[in-house]
């Protein structure tokens, strides 16, 4: 994850704040802090799922880098190939 904690954190914070401001929401005092966590382990939940996606490709490519660099195949573009291809068979927002 390219974010720190404390940094997912306040960009939750953030969301939280800017759709109450915009009264996009409504949320009661009493939940407001449940829902500022809620929010909080969305964020970071998504973060996550984009690592472990970013992980698995890596696996993918290390398996065949023999085979890339044989056929002069650059590593950052069939990263960024396989990635856009399981994101759309997964249906992920990323």
């Amino acid at each position: 994850m390219r974010l720190k904690r404390e940094q997912v954190r306040f960009l939750a914070g953030r969301i939280v704040d800017d759709l109450l401001k915009e009264k996009l929401i409504e949320v009661d005092r009493s939940d407001l802090e449940m829902f500022r966590v809620m929010v909080d382990e969305f964020v970071l939940d998504q973060l996550l799922i984009e690592d472990k996606l970013n992980e698995e490709v890596r696996k993918l490519l290390d398996h065949h880098r023999d085979e890339m660099h044989r056929d002069n195949i650059n590593y950052q573009d069939m990263f960024k190939m396989i990635k856009r291809r399981l994101i759309n068979e997964r249906n992920l927002v990323i």
